[in-house]
């Protein structure tokens, strides 16, 4: 009885925002024709709408969200104004603040560059912050925008600082959070501050409820611990070069002109330690055939997607390397061991000539 009680009362309330939509529709339509196009009828003023919206700005927001969608949905990406866009969505979350799919519908299209956006990557995270400052509790706002940061201007500190803050807003819980917890973790790790990147990686090892989870951030741990062995290594064969004007023919060779305090380390994720002439550094074997395999992994992949986009493989590493910036979703990866990457043209393979092997 409670049950088709409530379907009724449902199907009632429907009918009346149908019906008091129609006179909303009618007041924009003449309002809009006064106007010499669509585009001047979106510049109205969110304090002119709320003035004819009877009350119900929701409603009215709804509305212009649909108009947004058809509108910008009907144009080609080098017909569309971004000031418009941005005036538009900012309309739409004036008169319903709370509209979090607005902020990241029009955060997100405005930011991206193109062919995925309009390119217009401020507008897009104003839009996206005021989501964020009209709702506080949201973890999607901040989680969209870290992913802006990340992906575009690359700026992985702050990437890290969003992903943090959506890590701790109510309702993301479980795998989620740790998901988010991880991603900051990444960021920071690739910006540079590894010491908090260990922190959170730590924290998420201790408290995880999945096995998973947790060995995927022991192995981020012991990666982390290795790089920090690989710097302190490459000081000390910097510290040799400095003296001798050149480098040792080995780790073992450095270690055995004193330079090591207490010899050569043994890495957390196993492997050895090798120098690379071509950057002169120290890099461990089985950490740079980890990155190399997922260096040439994406590369590969984005030689396939040239292909499928344009008919035919890249020409050179060149014209890859421009294809992959020009996208913005991922730089180009640089060899671990400071090599170059060997091409194919024909196939669209690229290979490595360094190989863990090589190093024993």
């Amino acid at each position: 009885m409670k049950k088709g009680r409530t379907t009724i009362l449902g199907l009632i309330a429907i009918a009346a925002l149908v019906v008091i939509s129609i006179p909303f529709q009618v007041r924009i339509d003449d309002i809009r024709g006064k106007f010499r196009s669509v585009e001047d009828s979106l510049y109205l003023s969110s304090s002119s709408l709320k003035k004819i919206s009877l009350g119900y700005t929701e409603i009215l927001s709804d509305i212009y969200w649909m108009r947004a969608i058809q509108y910008f949905g009907s144009r080609k990406i080098e017909e569309q104004n971004p000031e418009l866009l941005y005036h538009y969505f900012d309309i739409i979350t004036d008169l319903d603040p709370r509209f979090v799919n607005a902020y990241r519908y029009g955060g997100t299209f405005l930011a991206e560059s193109e062919p995925f956006g309009l390119g217009q990557f401020d507008m897009g995270v104003t839009l996206l912050e005021k989501g964020r400052k009209n709702n506080p509790d949201n973890f999607r706002l901040p989680l969209e925008e870290a992913f802006l940061y990340y992906f575009y201007p690359k700026d992985y500190v702050k990437a890290a600082e969003l992903f943090q803050e959506a890590a701790q807003k109510p309702g993301i819980v479980g795998t989620r959070e740790a998901s988010v917890k991880g991603m900051a973790a990444a960021a920071l790790a690739k910006g540079g501050n590894r010491d908090l990147s260990k922190e959170i990686w730590q924290i998420i090892y201790e408290t995880s409820p999945s096995e998973g989870r947790r060995n995927f951030a022991y192995r981020n741990l012991q990666e982390i611990e290795t790089m920090e062995m690989e710097d302190q290594l490459t000081a000390s064969l910097l510290a040799y070069q400095k003296d001798f004007g050149k480098l040792p023919g080995s780790v073992k060779e450095l270690a055995a002109a004193g330079y090591l305090k207490g010899g050569i380390p043994a890495a957390p994720v196993g492997g050895d330690f090798i120098i690379a002439p071509d950057i002169d550094a120290v890099r461990n074997t089985e950490l740079a055939s980890r990155k190399l395999k997922e260096a040439l992994a994406f590369l590969n992949a984005k030689a396939v997607r040239f292909k499928k986009m344009y008919g035919e493989y890249p020409r050179d590493l060149a014209e890859l390397r421009a294809f992959i910036e020009q996208e913005t979703t991922g730089a180009f990866p640089e060899h671990p061991m400071g090599e170059e990457f060997v091409y194919n043209p024909a196939s669209g393979i690229i290979e490595s000539k360094w190989k863990y092997e090589e190093s024993k």
